[in-house]
């Protein structure tokens, strides 16, 4: 019997258990990872700056400045190439807070072979000032858009391009 069967959330519990043992100060560059599979993306046309504190145990709190607004602005959290065939849902589960209410969105990104194909998880996520979690799903039966098998995955949190502060205290991807 083989025990090294590897779920579809595994590269991401690995990278954010690494993230959550981490103690860092530091600004996030375009493209460059935090910890390996996790990097934020700057729109290269925008003027953002992006500060980002983790504390053992938690995830990370992320200060973004914008002087001029992009076309995006995120945090890309890569899940490899997980393999969904047979699985019903994939979804999130995260733990979260901001001194100001404000709100963001998230999507499962496919590889494809044109490029990627993007579909959002139905809800809007709000952070409160009081932290509290937010859980949401998507049926994969009911998307096509997001193949069974694909080169490469990520979950992609589109932040609003407006200065923000918030607390990721945790993150974990469900898969069923």
């Amino acid at each position: 019997m083989n025990n090294l069967a590897l779920s579809p959330d595994s590269q991401l519990a690995f990278a954010l258990a690494t993230l959550r043992g981490l103690e860092l100060s530091c600004r996030a560059l375009n493209g460059q990872h935090i910890v390996p599979g996790i990097f934020f993306s700057l729109d290269p046309e925008a003027e953002n700056a992006v500060h980002i504190d983790s504390r053992l145990g938690e995830m990370m709190a992320i200060t973004m400045e914008v002087e001029r607004p992009g076309r995006w602005l995120t945090l890309n959290m890569g899940i490899g190439n997980a393999d969904f065939s047979g699985c019903k849902i994939v979804g999130f589960a995260c733990k979260l807070d901001a001194p100001q209410t404000t709100t963001f969105q998230v999507c499962i990104r496919s590889g494809t072979q044109t490029g990627h194909s993007d579909v959002y998880f139905p809800k809007t996520v709000v952070a409160f000032p009081k932290t509290s979690l937010h859980l949401d799903v998507i049926e994969l039966e009911q998307h096509a858009h997001i193949p069974a098998e694909a080169p490469w995955r990520e979950l992609v949190i589109f932040f609003q391009r407006e200065p923000a502060e918030i607390v990721l205290r945790d993150f974990r991807l469900i898969v069923i």
